[in-house]
């Protein structure tokens, strides 16, 4: 990759720190690459968005095969999965069927995260726990939701379908409609559906039309725990299939170049502007932001307690553990990558046992974000409150938020930066560079099959 110099083009000035210098004209870069010291330059490279390939999914042997994906893009926009609004909100009233679909929250059109003013939160069928976060360059993370709820794609899929606020639907709908609309497509991914699952059939009573496991063991049978343990496990395999096709699908979400990009590619380049080089400094040197946002889409990968403020909205939970409340409930999902339902149990265990333990240590701990397209998937933080940039830059520079105002103790790399209102508008002008060009159009649009 052929890198650029603009040391030829600059007015003779006086090194400083061996990174940037000033004049009456204001802050220019000089010396090394752009102006970086060799160090600092090799700090700047270490961002480069999308520099490594997907990594293979362990826990999905349908990841990468092309008709799983269409398959998923299909099953993503469909509607006849969730239940009727339950909270009336921005996907309907209360009551309104076939309103909610993986795309109303994760719209294709803005970067696949959430436009409407939902207060922070989303949604579904009714208000989400959290703020929705973009799916593109999803596939690079290793944990996925905000606190780590699912160490896959496919086991994030599943959750949200069956979620009370998210889709709000049934495994048992699930397997239906699979059979109704997408019987041909999935048969020829995953193999034969039961004849069973068509309602004409003779035995057509071993699955009802809906229901899913009860919600607490005091909770009286319904349907589901009616069924035998062997017809069970024939819509838990559709469920988890489902959610293999649509993190195929997903994994396909893989956003553009940038301005950053294409400075990377040619320091000379004009779109990206001298206020974005002075925040791209001190993105790496007096703000220290790549000690959590560094690597291909700028996330460590890690869990972090940032002390943003959590009751700020009219529909935000008063209180969010976080990670330690979320690896709790991995821990106990059958659709877990250690799980029946994984390519390899083995291979998930082992990446389960390696987290972090669900213990006081993990309380108000959330994923390190990507920061690619941020510019353009707002509200951001975990509960939405933060409406800009602006917001997000000041947060971090005041060391995070008042103590008491959210779960678990701070991260200690967090402190009071001191950035000035120009250096504070720099580093925005600097996250703005980060927004790409959206995912190719052909995976944005609905199938006409799921419209």
């Amino acid at each position: 990759m052929r890198r650029g110099h603009m040391t030829t083009h600059l007015p003779r000035m006086i090194v400083v720190a061996g990174l940037w210098a000033t004049t009456s004209c204001g802050a220019y870069p000089l010396g090394g690459e752009d102006g970086f010291s060799a160090e600092a330059w090799a700090r700047v490279l270490e961002l480069e968005p999308l520099s490594e390939p997907i990594a293979v999914s362990a826990f999905n042997e349908y990841a990468d095969n092309p008709a799983a994906a269409r398959l998923g893009q299909a099953l993503f926009f469909e509607r006849g999965f969730s239940s009727a609004v339950r909270v009336e909100g921005p996907s309907g009233a209360v009551g309104e069927t076939g309103s909610v679909a993986c795309s109303t929250c994760h719209d294709p059109e803005s970067y696949f995260s959430d436009p409407r003013r939902t207060g922070g939160v989303s949604h579904g069928v009714a208000f989400t726990r959290r703020n929705t976060p973009s799916l593109v360059n999803v596939a690079y993370y290793d944990w996925f939701d905000w606190g780590g709820r699912a160490d896959t794609l496919a086991t994030q899929a599943v959750a949200a379908l069956e979620t009370l606020s998210d889709g709000g639907g049934t495994r048992l709908r699930v397997g239906h409609l699979v059979w109704e609309k997408y019987r041909d497509r999935y048969e020829a991914v995953f193999g034969p559906l039961r004849p069973a699952l068509d309602p004409a059939a003779v035995d057509a009573a071993r699955f009802p039309p809906t229901g899913g496991p009860k919600l607490s063991a005091d909770s009286p049978d319904g349907p589901w725990e009616l069924m035998t343990e062997e017809d069970r496990g024939v819509v838990n395999q559709i469920l988890a299939n489902v959610g293999k096709a649509l993190e195929a699908y997903e994994r396909q979400l893989i956003g553009g170049p940038s301005p950053f990009s294409a400075y990377l590619r040619d320091t000379r380049t004009e779109s990206f502007s001298r206020a974005a080089r002075r925040g791209l400094a001190l993105f790496i040197g007096k703000a220290a932001c790549n000690d959590c946002h560094r690597g291909p889409v700028l996330s460590d990968n890690e869990f972090h307690d940032t002390g943003v403020p959590q009751a700020v909205g009219e529909n935000t939970p008063t209180v969010d553990e976080g990670r330690y409340e979320d690896l709790s409930a991995l821990l106990r999902d059958p659709f877990n990558a250690a799980g029946r339902y994984s390519a390899d149990p083995g291979a998930g265990s082992a990446k389960l046992a390696g987290a972090a333990p669900a213990d006081e240590s993990t309380k108000g701990q959330f994923r390190t974000k990507s920061l690619l397209d941020v510019g353009a998937t707002g509200p951001y933080f975990h509960n939405g409150s933060a409406s800009t940039l602006a917001e997000v830059v000041q947060h971090y520079n005041a060391g995070g938020g008042e103590p008491g105002t959210y779960s678990g103790q701070l991260d200690p790399k967090l402190r009071p930066l001191g950035l000035s209102d120009a250096e504070l508008s720099d580093l925005v002008e600097f996250l703005l560079s980060l927004t790409g060009e959206p995912v190719a159009s052909e995976w944005r649009e609905a199938p006409i099959e799921s419209e």
